[in-house]
């Protein structure tokens, strides 16, 4: 079943497909982030992004980017109809993990999509775009 998340608004951004890999989609379809050892987020790019640590998800400072409906500190909003899945970019290899850090009540200022986004894969087009 899969795990949604929700921003610090209590809009659904993200969730977590229980593929093998543990990927993290976010809401639109887009393949960005995964698990691994059962707390760790990287991106699909490598980066290590942050922590899940009791349905809340962490950047790594230590601030709450993320929430499960049963730890979501706002009302949850009637989530919209997810976007169809994009296939899977090659995971990149990892990248160290920093220490963990001391986990904080507060919220971070970045949102969850934002939060996600860097472990997107940049695309070819992207770069293209940035050449021009």
């Amino acid at each position: 079943m899969e795990k949604i998340f929700y921003n610090k608004e209590g809009e659904a951004a993200a969730y977590l497909a229980e593929d093998y890999r543990r990927t993290i989609y976010l809401w639109e379809g887009l393949a960005v982030a995964y698990l691994f050892d059962e707390n760790h987020i990287y991106g699909i790019n490598g980066k290590h992004l942050g922590w899940l640590k009791d349905e809340v998800i962490y950047d790594n400072d230590g601030a709450r980017v993320g929430f499960t409906s049963s730890t979501s500190p706002v009302p949850i909003a009637k989530a919209k109809a997810k976007g169809e899945k994009a296939p899977v970019d090659e995971i990149r290899p990892r990248w160290s993990a920093p220490p963990f850090p001391k986990l904080g009540f507060q919220a971070a200022d970045r949102d969850l999509t934002e939060f996600l986004n860097q472990g997107r894969v940049s695309s070819h087009l992207d770069s293209s775009s940035q050449e021009a």
